[in-house]
């Protein structure tokens, strides 16, 4: 279980739907930016165990990330947009 509020994104390892953020211009870089900044997070009700990250990358960029821990020490990042 991720604890949000403690999170450190150096202990995690991540896997992203490339193709999907793509489809939305996002890039796995971008992700990782957001990941390593600060973000809000709330539950993604409907994907069941996911979370909602909404953060900016290094850029000023605002994302929002739909990610869920695909097993202990793993983060999917399965889709994300501007906001």
């Amino acid at each position: 279980m991720v604890y949000w509020h403690k999170f450190d994104a150096a202990e995690f390892d991540y896997e992203f739907d490339e193709e999907e953020l793509a489809g939305h211009n996002v890039t796995v870089d971008e992700v990782i930016e957001v990941l390593w900044n600060d973000f809000d997070v709330k539950r993604n009700k409907p994907y069941h165990g996911g979370y909602q990250l909404v953060g900016r990358t290094d850029g000023g960029r605002r994302l929002k990330l739909i990610v869920y821990e695909k097993h202990r020490g793993v983060i999917r990042v399965v889709t994300g947009w501007d906001l």
